[in-house]
């Protein structure tokens, strides 16, 4: 018995390290991808973040992402989007690899639970919202950090400290998204200066939730978010480079990004920088690995 034991151990030790690998080739990459181009309310002004979808599509697919949820213009309203983060939420499972990315409008709208220290929350604008109050739409229809806030710490609930999650925003929270008439009529943005104000008593402060996924947005919360070439400039310079960035840590990824977005062919007339908060460290390396 005693010898059989020795010469079992090293097939045992075998066995242990192919079901780890096996264990860690299940593990499943999934994404999110919304792009609109069009919005319900017809005052938002003219954008391509439609556009945006087949190229980051295509990337993910590339970086053997298998499970990829797709919502375009009308099918991305507020309950679709919902509903698709519902979805991923309840079919991830420990160790996953989570993208969501939206390209469209933001705007800043009406801190209701005092987190903010500027007293607005930063909305994403999905199909059926509307740039003012009004009765079809009393800020229901935004999807605010806040709430994003929630569905991603449920999600990091499920892929457990093992799995990853990055949010990639190619949007503004502050811009005109209107072509102004002084000599700008080439600048498309995505954004608008003016914010959502909900009617009501100001929210109690309360302190915000700390990120336990990485967000990288295409620029800060004060800027305009310009495209180029009728896509997002974020998502361009992502989708041409990619590559260029597995095994880098989030902040030499996030570096690279800001000097190509700051170079002469990506500087345009606006001054914009990314943003990068939340759990950085190797986030977006693994990500956009090659498979």
């Amino acid at each position: 018995m005693i010898l059989r034991s020795v010469y079992l151990r090293p097939v045992l030790v075998a066995i242990t390290v192919l079901v780890a690998a096996l264990s860690s080739e299940a593990q499943t990459r999934r994404a999110i991808v919304i792009g609109l181009g069009e919005q319900l309310d017809r005052s938002w002004g003219e954008i391509h973040g439609d556009r945006d979808v087949p190229l980051v599509a295509f990337m993910l697919k590339s970086a053997g992402f298998t499970d990829i949820k797709t919502l375009v213009n009308s099918q991305a309203t507020k309950a679709a989007i919902v509903s698709s983060i519902n979805s991923l939420i309840s079919r991830s499972s420990k160790g996953d690899v989570v993208y969501i990315h939206f390209s469209g409008h933001g705007q800043r709208m009406t801190d209701l639970d005092g987190d903010e220290d500027d007293g607005w929350d930063e909305a994403w604008i999905p199909y059926d919202a509307f740039r003012k109050y009004c009765d079809r739409d009393r800020g229901d229809r935004h999807l605010s950090d806040d709430e994003l806030s929630r569905y991603l710490t449920r999600l990091r609930g499920k892929v457990g400290v093992s799995g990853t999650i990055a949010v990639v925003v190619d949007a503004c929270h502050s811009g005109d998204s209107t072509r102004d008439g002084e000599g700008w009529d080439s600048v498309v943005v995505r954004g608008v200066y003016d914010h959502f104000v909900i009617p009501g008593k100001p929210a109690v402060r309360r302190n915000a939730v700390a990120e336990s996924w990485l967000t990288l947005s295409a620029c800060k919360d004060y800027q305009l978010n310009e495209e180029y070439n009728k896509c997002g400039k974020l998502t361009h310079i992502i989708v041409n480079n990619w590559r260029d960035y597995a095994g880098q840590s989030d902040q030499a990824i996030f570096s690279k990004i800001d000097r190509t977005m700051q170079s002469r062919m990506y500087k345009g007339r606006l001054g914009q920088n990314p943003d990068l908060t939340g759990a950085i460290g190797k986030v977006l390396s693994i990500i956009f690995q090659r498979k």
